[in-house]
């Protein structure tokens, strides 16, 4: 809709208001990696390696690993309504509490019911089911198409509006921005250094509490694994150690001081 040059964002006009984006996180992928000679210099001294070189890693802030988090549990609440739409059909129990789809073969009803469901979750996004859940009717319906089982669904409203708050302070997040450009100096390198990456994050962190994720891809398959740990505030830790360096270094001007021969 409009560009503000004064802040450096682009107003977007959605069907349920207005969003605010920074032109750097829309930009991110197609403008290169910032440079760094810091960056340089600690891979130069690091011989610290991945154990498999088609490994990713990434350190980033507590509203990446929510993120990551919540999404993991919105996939699994579409399988639940998955399973659930092949389950019904096939379960006399429940003929007179769910909606019958008769003329289709079970495949197709149970396709039938899933993307019923899915256009209902569409229209409580967009305030629409009687105005967000009014009475209770999206539970309702939720129960008619996929049974009593599906009460993990009640919520995916709320679920999907934490994932969006996260999501919008990641990409408004200078110290997620700065370690973004981390990552992608590091990957445009060919390898990921664990050492030198997790010690250019810790002054990147601006003392923030920190998880490191690991991005495994199964072999010959599109798939992957993700690791995560929680790091902790990783800032104090360098800082800890530069005070202990500093702290061997004076005996040793000490002795030197002391080995000083006497004027005559």
């Amino acid at each position: 809709k409009d560009f503000r040059p004064s802040s450096q964002t682009y107003v977007v006009d959605l069907a349920f208001g207005t969003a605010y984006l920074r032109s750097s996180t829309v930009l991110c992928s197609l403008l290169p990696a910032e440079k760094s000679n810091y960056t340089k210099n600690l891979r130069a001294d690091d011989r610290s390696r991945l154990g498999r070189p088609t490994d990713h890693l990434a350190i980033g802030t507590q509203n990446l690993f929510l993120v990551f988090r919540l999404h993991q549990i919105l996939v699994s609440r579409l399988n639940t309504a998955m399973k659930l739409a092949h389950r019904v059909g096939n379960d006399r129990s429940l003929c007179t509490l769910v909606e019958q789809m008769p003329g289709l073969s079970p495949k197709a009803a149970a396709r039938r019911r899933y993307e019923a469901y899915l256009a209902l979750l569409y229209a409580l996004l967009d305030g629409g089911v009687g105005g967000a859940a009014e009475g209770g009717k999206y539970e309702d319906r939720v129960r008619s198409l996929l049974g009593h089982g599906a009460y993990e669904l009640a919520t995916m409203d709320k679920l999907i509006a934490h994932i969006w708050k996260n999501l919008q302070s990641v990409a408004q997040d200078e110290t997620m921005w700065n370690l973004i450009q981390l990552y992608r100096r590091h990957l445009d390198a060919g390898s990921f250094q664990p050492e030198a990456f997790r010690q250019e994050a810790a002054l990147l962190s601006d003392h923030e509490p920190m998880y490191a994720f690991q991005w495994c891809p199964m072999q010959d398959q599109d798939k992957g694994v993700l690791h995560f740990e929680s790091l902790g505030v990783i800032a104090e830790e360098e800082e800890d150690e530069e005070i202990d360096g500093n702290e061997e270094e004076e005996p040793e001007k000490e002795e030197q001081v002391n080995k000083r021969p006497r004027r005559q």
